[in-house]
This record gives C-alpha cells, structure tokens and sequence, in this order.
C-alpha cells in the first residue's frame, strides 16, 4: 500500500516543513511560550527570529470568537516581543508571499508549492460562509496580500461559474469589490 500523498496546496504540516527547511530547523510546534502566562500554543514559533506563524484554517473566519481572540492573542504576543505572521488557507508560498511575510529571513523565495493562490479546492470553505468579522479580516488580507490580491478574487469569479451563483461564494458585502476588480 502506497503511503498518501501531500495535498498540493499548503497545509499547516507542509508549512512547518517549510518552516524547518527555511528558516529555522530548530522551530517549536504548538508549544506553549513559556514567558507568556497564558496558555498559547502557537502553531510554530522561532526563538531565534523571535517569530511566531500561525497558519489560519476557515474557522479563524468563520467564527467570530475566534477572529476576536486570534487579534488579542496577536497583541499580547507582539507585546511579548514576538513578530506575528498570520498565513490564511487560500494563500500559498509564493516568491511574492514569502518575501511579503518573512523578508530576509529567508534567502531563497522560490515557491514551495506550485498551486494557484485563492479559493481552489472543490471542498473549501468560501466567504459566503465567513462570520461578518471574518468578512472584515478577509478585506484586511486581501489589503496585506497586495500583490496577488488579483488572483484571490480571480478564484472567486471562477467560482461563481463553476457554483451558478454568487450567493454560494461571497457575501453582498463584498460584491462590489469583485465587480471593481
């Protein structure tokens, strides 16, 4: 029997792969940051960059408690001295992403996976599903992910043809801007 294979896309395991690979291969996995006094576990953090990234699945936009607690664990651990980088689940490793997130602390920008960045997958979770503060974090990423803000709401369009209806993609409140991309 063949072991599985890795999803094309990024997942938080591929990512701490890429972690380790990259950038420090001593990182820690969902460990608690001892000189924190709360119970945080972050996904992979770095003492020698000081860093900390989390890799947000649908449910960090889905759901208002967590988008609320994820911008107060991000200050308390900023506060703490920590550089936070957050990475959503439709956003790949590319050479623009790689630099836009990490700067110099990684040399070599080539992509880690090849596939596209956006909503791709038959069983992602859209924005039509995303809480009205995941909507609101959502714009804020497609702000902080400039560059390939084209290709995220390009996946959109392509879903709106391959789902009949805009409604099963992206809420009202966004469909101005698509209608401006």
């Amino acid at each position: 029997m063949t072991p599985p294979t890795e999803p094309p896309y990024l997942t938080e395991i591929s990512l701490g792969r890429f972690l380790r690979e990259r950038l420090d291969a001593d990182i820690i996995s969902n460990t608690r940051v001892p000189t924190i006094n709360r119970l945080f576990r972050p996904d992979y953090r770095s003492e020698k960059h000081k860093l900390i990234v989390e890799f947000d699945g649908d449910q960090h936009y889905r759901s208002a408690k967590h988008v609320i607690e994820d911008k107060l664990r991000d200050q308390i651990l900023t506060d703490a001295g920590y550089l936070m980088i957050r990475i959503p689940y439709f956003i790949q490793m590319t050479e623009p992403v790689i630099g836009l997130l990490f700067g110099d602390r990684i040399a070599r920008r080539d992509p880690f996976k090849d596939f596209p960045h956006g909503f791709i997958a038959d069983t992602v979770v859209f924005p039509a599903d995303f809480c009205e503060v995941g909507v609101t974090r959502f714009l804020d990423d497609l702000n902080r992910f400039g560059p390939i803000r084209a290709e995220i709401l390009g996946s959109l369009e392509r879903a709106v043809k391959t789902k009949g209806d805009w409604r099963f993609v992206y809420p009202p409140s966004i469909r101005d801007i698509l209608k401006s991309a």
